[in-house]
């Protein structure tokens, strides 16, 4: 993969939007390349601010100005062919695409993190400064030197992304593909030591799209994740065999 490449797939990895390829590629390049390791940090840290950001519904009057300026934008370059130096003509636009498509990318990676950080902490029983307390927790994590990105199965048919900082002491779990759970109960997160104990990590929570998240301090070194339906609340030790998460 060029350097070029690598650096246009930062915003992608900080979201894991990347196939498992991608993914490799841009981490050895991200172990030799300090520009391409501040911008990773600063994606997270604005996919956290957006994720918390208030908005307004635009009146129709701009929506009919945005249409308008559409209609009247011309959404593709023009194609220009640029003699190689072996007398081969290439379509400068093909090779422009992909930069083309750079804010593009940046913009569904925002709008993902907005989903799967916002949706899953967002309550409106909350307090502005609850709310405030855990954005900050949350972009607090995500912009750790040390953190680090699990992604993979859980269960059957879940998958689960895992955000850990042992600077920070504190894991963030996100799952997409839980069932809904029964009323009266709720999924429990428990750490699973290397002598195999499981410690009680809180809750998650559940969302309008789905998924389920949930931030849990005091990590300590588990080797795993575990999760568990237990009674709303929790209980001080799983009730059955958790489905467990590597980390």
């Amino acid at each position: 993969m060029s350097e070029n490449c690598a650096h246009g797939l930062i915003a992608g990895y900080a979201v894991d939007g990347l196939d498992p390829e991608e993914a490799v590629a841009t981490e050895r390049h991200l172990a030799e390349c300090e520009d391409c390791r501040r911008d990773l940090v600063e994606f997270r840290e604005t996919l956290v601010r957006l994720a918390y950001a208030e908005s307004d519904r635009p009146s129709e009057a701009v929506w009919t100005r945005v249409r308008a300026a559409a209609e009247r934008t011309r959404q593709e370059a023009p194609l220009v062919e640029v003699p190689a130096p072996d007398g081969t003509v290439t379509e400068l636009s093909a090779r422009l695409r992909w930069r083309r498509r750079m804010p593009w990318l940046l913009t569904a990676a925002c709008a993902l993190a907005a989903v799967v950080l916002g949706a899953g902490l967002w309550s409106m029983e909350r307090s502005m400064d609850d709310m405030r307390q855990e954005s900050s927790q949350v972009e607090a994590l995500l912009s750790a030197p040390d953190t680090s990105i699990h992604e993979g199965p859980l269960g059957e048919g879940a998958r689960a992304t895992a955000y850990t900082s042992y600077e920070m002491d504190a894991l963030m779990f996100v799952v997409d593909g839980l069932p809904d759970a029964p009323e009266g109960m709720a999924y429990q997160m428990w750490y699973v030591d290397p002598d195999d104990d499981m410690r009680s990590a809180g809750m998650l929570t559940p969302t309008e799209e789905g998924l389920h998240s949930g931030m849990a301090k005091d990590m300590g070194s588990p080797v795993q994740v575990g999760v568990s339906l237990e009674p709303e609340g929790g209980m001080p030790e799983p009730s059955g065999q958790p489905m467990k998460f590597d980390l």
